[in-house]
């Protein structure tokens, strides 16, 4: 019994476009249920934990969150609210929005009001020794003494001149906050992407089992539409059109 190429280039073409057409309606699927904050903050986890902030996004698995030492720092700058704007922002982009604007502004405000002792920690817990830690938050504060007071105040405390120590502790303390930043949001990125396949693919395997069932397939080809949905999704019609011109190369041979 001979097979026909092009029915069967066609036919692989179908089911790889029905099986991407899967996964596309499994995000849509997830899209609709972001309306869950818990589903809509996934990854939000790497920037703060639920067990050393309230109000952060509960997850079952112990993980460490990148920003926690920061968060009274963005108090500070922003109220005891922060982190529902922190919420805010990380759904409307993540990395790509102005979640990482608005937390370096915030550290930099925060430290511009907080104590000399509160730097201190913060530092500290961010993996500044503490030497370099206690030279940081005394180069702030003399920093903030030097700016002249506003129209109508007096000068509280006599401004001091900053070290080269003190100024190239500071230097290290902000390097230390821009790359905790950075990999914190690189890392919450990452799960974001991750959870929401995972999520996708359960949908995409709940449909295939529900539809096979209807259909009386083998349920191992239901599993097998399923698990291969969500990363057909975005290569669904390039990969049609690869394995019909394939085949229509074999034919021509």
């Amino acid at each position: 019994m001979s097979i026909d190429p092009m029915q069967l280039s066609e036919s692989l073409g179908t089911v790889a476009l029905a099986v991407g057409g899967l996964g596309v309606a499994s995000y849509g699927v997830v899209d609709g249920l972001k309306l869950f904050p818990w589903i809509d903050l996934a990854g939000f986890e790497r920037l703060f934990s639920s067990r050393r902030t309230k109000g952060g996004r509960s997850w079952p698995m112990l993980q460490r969150a990148g920003l926690d030492p920061l968060l009274p720092t963005l108090q500070a700058a922003y109220g005891k609210d922060a982190l529902e704007l922190m919420k805010a922002q990380y759904r409307s982009g993540r990395s790509k929005g102005d979640l990482q604007r608005t937390l370096r502004q915030g550290v930099r405000i925060g430290f511009g009001v907080m104590s000399q002792s509160e730097i201190f920690h913060a530092a500290y817990e961010i993996g500044i020794d503490e030497q370099a830690a206690e030279q940081a938050a005394a180069a702030l504060i003399a920093a903030r003494n030097q700016r002249p007071p506003a129209a109508g105040e007096t000068q509280v405390n006599e401004a001091e001149p900053v070290s080269a120590e003190q100024r190239s502790a500071l230097a290290r303390l902000e390097t230390a906050i821009d790359a905790r930043i950075d990999a914190a949001l690189v890392l919450a990125e990452v799960q974001y992407v991750t959870q929401t396949k995972v999520i996708a693919t359960t949908v995409a395997l709940t449909i295939a089992f529900g539809v096979g069932y209807f259909l009386e397939a083998n349920p191992l080809v239901s599993f097998i539409i399923g698990i291969a949905a969500v990363p057909l999704a975005p290569v669904a019609k390039d990969m049609a059109a690869a394995l019909q011109e394939a085949v229509r190369a074999l034919k021509t041979r």
